[in-house]
């Protein structure tokens, strides 16, 4: 009930009756959705003011207000509703539990795999309800795939959702007024995708985020708008969708008002603009357009470099050079790890400028938001920015040697080069600080450096695993036995690295999940899946596992990366086209991949550099010898292919559109 205010006296009426206060207001009322008894048997309107209990005639009259829910038409439909949805989710959860009880070991794995695929439950029952039509098929798929509104009631899980970091949404961004969008979004970003990249200064972003001043050193609406946008692929709010029915639309009209401040800010020298083109070139990536991206990685090298150059560090550290440091240090990283995942060169200059102290700041720590009420653990940001950044020199060392001779190096050479540059990358392993050792790490930025590790042997040593051609070798090559033998040990090498990332992987989901990760994953878990791929054939009981898992995870990377999906669809042509027989387990997964989730236009989405290792094994790295060696050629030529009964390969109805 509203509190009542105190009456006024007599003397302030001024003719000896009360005058209510002029400032007072009463609730509004309204009508009820149903008239309690005596309203009822007088046949008048029955009025309800918010948080009242009773109704305005009852309460006047002081008569006991009593509403019959029973005989509630409305109430008792929509009680009806929810009843029979409730039963029917109980029952599908029933007949999940009861599959996997009694089905045999093979259906029972796919359809868990399916669960942990974070497949909706639409789709489980697709799965389980083997003599459905295809009609009824296509509509089962096409409704499990489809989006919920914008309309949809709040879940348990955002009714509880506390952003760590609350920033406003004004003057920053037009798409949305909600600060507690914004603050979800940017409590996401800076939890999940930050402490790898750290070319963003966390704190003096929110100082400046929350001063609404458009002329802050650190914050702008270009760079807010880019932040905004990557952490859609975190989200699961209907608002991270440009159009909450395309699950294609994560985070574009952010990306599109960042787009629009790009053209405003372009060529402008100053750190938010820097920063903002570091993210919106990762955002290019997850979207499959990575081709524009790689020309805007170079742009961002050079106003970095020039940037450097006219603002030369001073002689004493504060907190706002020590941002700009680690801005130059940030983007020379993201540029050597993009080099290298793209396995092309990239000139850039080292720069030289001072690397964070790690002193380990009892209040520098980080928490897995938004999982509720989790301890918070030392962030050991610091400490992996540095490590990144050593490893970041090595790989420009190593794309020079490779990618940037402007030829394609003799396998001999490439041979001797990869046996002088593992050396270096064990060492920088073997010297990783005791809080990054793979036994102490406790956070997901320090597991992040282990899967760079391995990931760079699979894409080094993948080089010299493909078949030698004796046509290619020079005079100082060794014989035809000892190219096999080399191909041997890179195949080994390989297969033992995406191993691992399986096991860093399993450690991830453990701890955290799966639902939120760095965008780097899908690198990471890419190429460990191409390389198993090759060896399925092999008895190792280990290969086949380990692919089932990774394929789970690249599923459910799938829904979130749009970039993920066209890879996810590069495997399972890729294992159609070379006959590959793919481990039972995955039947389900890849099905429901192909039916539900991949349309033929959606290649034409793919704008992407994103290299096919399988075929650049086959030419050491040789992009001038094949015309499916990225993911967009790749799609272009492969995505309509199919296998007949027969294994004859044909082209499916609509390869004429290609």
């Amino acid at each position: 009930m509203q509190p009542l205010a105190p009456a006024p006296s007599a003397r302030e009426g001024g003719r000896g009756y009360l005058t209510p206060p002029t400032n007072m207001s009463l609730p509004p009322q309204r009508k009820a959705s149903m008239a309690c008894g005596e309203c009822k048997r007088l046949k008048s309107k029955c009025r309800v003011r918010d948080g009242a209990t009773s109704c305005d005639r009852c309460t006047k009259q002081k008569l006991q207000c009593i509403f019959d829910l029973d005989d509630d038409g409305r109430r008792r439909l929509a009680h009806k509703r929810k009843i029979e949805r409730l039963e029917e989710e109980r029952d599908l959860l029933l007949q999940v539990v009861h599959s996997l009880r009694d089905s045999s070991d093979a259906k029972a794995a796919q359809l868990l795999n399916l669960v942990r695929s974070k497949a909706p439950l639409g789709e489980l029952k697709l799965y389980m309800d083997q003599d459905v039509t295809e009609e009824d098929r296509y509509e089962l798929l096409y409704a499990a795939n489809k989006k919920v509104s914008l309309h949809r009631a709040m879940d348990i899980n955002r009714l509880v959702d506390i952003p760590v970091y609350r920033v406003p949404a004004a003057p920053w961004t037009s798409v949305t007024t909600s600060d507690d969008l914004v603050s979800h979004l940017v409590s996401l970003w800076f939890t999940w995708s930050h402490p790898f990249y750290n070319w963003v200064d966390r704190d003096l972003f929110l100082r400046d985020a929350r001063s609404g001043k458009l002329d802050s050193p650190f914050c702008s609406p270009f760079l807010f708008n880019c932040i905004l946008a990557e952490a859609c692929f975190h989200s699961e709010y209907p608002e991270a969708y440009a159009d909450p029915d395309d699950p294609n639309s994560k985070g574009t009209h952010f990306y599109e008002e960042a787009r629009r401040h790009y053209e405003k800010v372009e060529g402008q020298l100053d750190v938010p603009t820097l920063q903002g083109s570091g993210v919106m070139y990762v955002c290019m990536a997850a979207m499959g357009k990575d081709r524009v991206g790689w020309w805007y990685l170079s742009q961002i090298n050079d106003m970095a470099q020039e940037y450097s150059k006219r603002h030369r560090p001073p002689s004493v550290e504060t907190r706002e050079s020590r941002a700009v440091n680690n801005t130059i240090w940030g983007l020379y990283c993201l540029t050597a790890t993009a080099s290298i995942g793209y396995m092309k060169y990239l000139a850039i200059e080292q720069p030289e400028r001072p690397l964070l102290s790690c002193d380990h700041a009892e209040d520098d720590t980080w928490s897995p938001y938004p999982q509720p009420q989790a301890t918070p653990l030392q962030s050991h940001i610091p400490c992996v920015f540095n490590n990144w950044c050593e490893l970041s020199k090595i790989n420009m060392d190593i794309n020079k040697s490779i990618f940037g001779t402007g030829s394609v190096l003799p396998r001999g050479d490439l041979h001797r080069t990869l046996q002088e540059v593992q050396p270096r990358l064990d060492d920088w392993r073997a010297q990783l600080p005791e809080c990054l050792t793979l036994e102490n790490s406790s956070v997901p930025q320090a597991f992040s450096l282990h899967f760079f590790y391995h990931t760079l042997i699979i894409m080094l040593w993948g080089l010299l695993k493909g078949e030698a051609n004796p046509d290619d070798a020079d005079e100082d090559d060794d014989d035809e036995s000892d190219r096999a033998a080399t191909a041997a040990t890179a195949r080994g090498l390989c297969v033992d690295s995406a191993l691992a990332i399986v096991r860093l992987l399993r450690i991830h989901r453990t701890r955290w999940g799966i639902d939120y990760i760095h965008p780097t994953t899908i690198h990471w878990v890419s190429m460990a899946l191409f390389t198993l791929l090759e060896v399925l054939d092999h008895p190792v009981p280990e290969y086949k596992t380990s692919f089932t898992e990774l394929c789970v995870c690249a599923r459910a990377l799938s829904r979130k990366w749009i970039l993920m999906k066209g890879i996810l669809r590069m495997i399972q042509v890729s294992a159609q086209k070379n006959s590959v027989v793919l481990p039972p387990e995955t039947d389900a997964l890849f099905t429901e991949f192909e039916q539900v989730m991949w349309e033929s236009k959606d290649r034409e989405r793919f704008k992407s550099l994103y290299p096919n290792p399988n075929s650049l094994s086959k030419t050491a790295g040789d992009r001038s010898q094949l015309d499916d060696a990225e993911l967009d050629s790749f799609l272009e030529k492969w995505d309509t292919l199919h296998v007949d009964e027969d294994g004859e390969r044909e082209e499916s109805a609509d390869s004429e559109q290609v």
